[in-house]
């Protein structure tokens, strides 16, 4: 993975023939090279080299995976205004919901469809190929399938419909601008294809297991059957409890997801870290035993964006304030210059954990103000201390903590949810969990959870998932999925799915339609086929 940046350009460089210049207007559909198609695809290192730039593009939108679609509307972060640093806050209008057409957050899907063009040229040029054994064949394609399904996963819950696109589009080598339009397909015909995808994957996967087969040393930074079976219990527990447009929610759904998650705890050597804040160590502790699936990053190549939760210390306040034992804050996390907090999480969220909770120190440090006259301390602001990677050997702050897409106790607490839809004990799979939380101080009685009744289990899975996975990008579809009452309102509709506030993130009445994201206007303005997100006010509405 250390040469992703270079490897990119295996993807990307060589189109300076056949290069259609309208793409940017329409979907970014990046453009393939043509000769690439006749003289790159004749070795097993081109195949590789080309997974590898699939997944360095996959870092590239791990950010709005994980954060901006995953995190930001999740009502957990402080919505506008100014940081306890002093510092401007970031994407205002997706933490206060405020979406219309010329207000979308992201545009043209995310850009998401380039990457999608990409892993289509694969799967095309390696499905046939003769020069590369059938197991490694098989292995490769499984990672093309799963993360296309991955990707559309993210637009169906995103966008609903979107345009389904599976070929790379490339004709002899040209681009044809009017093959590049492409409507929206309904979102039961998302969904059929995001299972046709992940069924192929398993197939190509086949009985290989291995997170490393070919001694790559990745360290669980590439895709793979363990990711595909964790995707696939994900899609399954969604369209178990979410309807989506015309796809329907539907129970019967939860016994697949639960079957794959169960074989993803039995099947593949996974165990829980003894310690928490061990999990994100970056510098000897990437893809560690808990980890199933991440996002590397790395010093001298690309870095995370989790400096955005510390603080600076050139401009920024928190350096004169004081940490919890008395003395001034200064550097207390050795950051130097590289910090700026402009996205913070609520008081009322680090307010959450039990001061035993180990995930509390591990997770965030408070600055507090003191008071002149008596030295008391009061709670002021929280900066984020968990996985912000490690100072090199130049003393230099280096955010290379990789973005941790599937980790087992993710697996734990959705086989929780599973467990309440069906009926079932809740209490083990939070207790594995807590138990890790807690450390040397775990007493079942008085820190485990005892399995209760529906409402009561579904707020413990979500409270547990707050504190376990602050900046992994879940809360946003834990409100999305987990309802209320069984076959109830979904939480972000409830204001028991809210932190700090009396009133559910979105209003039932009037904002149902945002838990869908619009289409920008200019991506309306230049794709004929496109229309707006229904329930978006619009000037170019889907023809009923």
């Amino acid at each position: 993975m250390k040469k992703l940046n270079i490897l990119s350009a295996v993807l990307f460089v060589a189109v300076a023939g056949g290069i259609c210049t309208s793409c940017a207007d329409k979907l970014d559909l990046s453009p393939i090279d043509y000769y690439g198609s006749g003289s790159y695809w004749k070795t097993e290192a081109h195949v590789i080299g080309y997974m590898d730039g699939i997944h360095k593009h996959l870092r590239d939108a791990a950010f709005q995976h994980t954060f901006l679609w995953g995190e930001a509307r999740g009502g957990n972060l402080i919505t506008s205004g100014t940081s306890s640093d002093g510092m401007g806050m970031l994407y205002g209008d997706i933490k206060l919901q405020n979406f219309d057409e010329a207000h979308t957050g992201v545009s043209k899907f995310g850009d998401i469809f380039g990457r999608l063009t990409n892993i289509n040229l694969f799967i095309a040029r390696v499905t046939d190929a003769t020069y590369i054994d059938e197991a490694k064949k098989g292995y490769y394609l499984g990672q093309a399938y799963g993360l296309r399904a991955f990707y559309y996963f993210d637009l169906y819950r995103t966008y609903g419909g979107v345009p389904l696109r599976l070929t790379a589009d490339v004709v002899e080598g040209v681009i044809d601008p009017n093959q590049l339009y492409l409507g929206r397909a309904t979102p039961q015909e998302v969904m059929a294809q995001i299972k046709k995808d992940l069924n192929k994957s398993m197939e190509y996967f086949g009985d290989n297991n291995s997170f490393d087969p070919n001694n790559r040393g990745n360290k669980k930074g590439y895709w793979s059957k363990a990711a595909t079976e964790c995707l696939m219990g994900e899609v399954y527990l969604w369209i178990s409890k979410v309807t989506t447009g015309n796809d329907i929610a539907d129970e019967n759904n939860l016994a697949t997801a639960k079957t794959h998650l169960l074989n993803v705890l039995n099947n593949y050597g996974l165990e829980r870290m003894d310690n928490f804040a061990n999990v994100f160590e970056a510098k000897n502790n990437k893809g560690n035993k808990e980890i199933i699936f991440a996002v590397r990053y790395a010093e001298g190549e690309e870095t995370n964006k989790n400096n955005l939760f510390t603080y600076a210390m050139a401009t920024g306040s928190t350096k004169d304030r004081y940490k919890e034992n008395g003395e001034k804050f200064l550097d207390a996390l050795n950051i130097g210059n590289t910090g700026s907090q402009q996205l913070e999480y609520k008081i009322e969220l680090y307010n959450s954990f039990d001061n035993e909770d180990t995930r509390k120190d591990a997770t965030f440090i408070a600055s507090y103000n003191k008071d002149a006259e008596n030295d008391e301390l009061s709670l002021y602001g929280t900066h984020v201390c968990k996985n912000i990677g490690y100072v090199n050997a130049q003393g230099a702050r280096i955010y290379c903590g990789d973005y941790i897409i599937y980790r087992l106790p993710w697996v734990w607490l959705t086989l929780a949810e599973i467990e309440n839809m069906q009926g079932g004990d809740v209490a083990t799979y939070i207790n594995k969990v807590r138990e890790r939380a807690y450390g040397t101080k775990w007493n079942e009685d008085t820190y485990g959870y005892k399995n209760a009744d529906f409402t009561t289990n579904e707020l413990a899975i979500l409270h547990e998932k707050d504190k376990e996975f602050v900046q992994e990008g879940q809360r946003w579809w834990d409100l999305r999925r987990m309802t209320l009452t069984k076959g109830g309102k979904h939480l972000v509709f409830c204001k028991e799915g809210s932190i700090g506030m009396e009133e559910p993130v979105l209003d039932e009445e009037t904002e149902a339609h945002k838990v869908l994201w619009p289409v920008d206007i200019t991506l309306l303005g230049n794709d004929p086929l496109i229309y707006q997100t229904p329930g978006y006010v619009t000037y170019k509405e889907e023809p009923k």
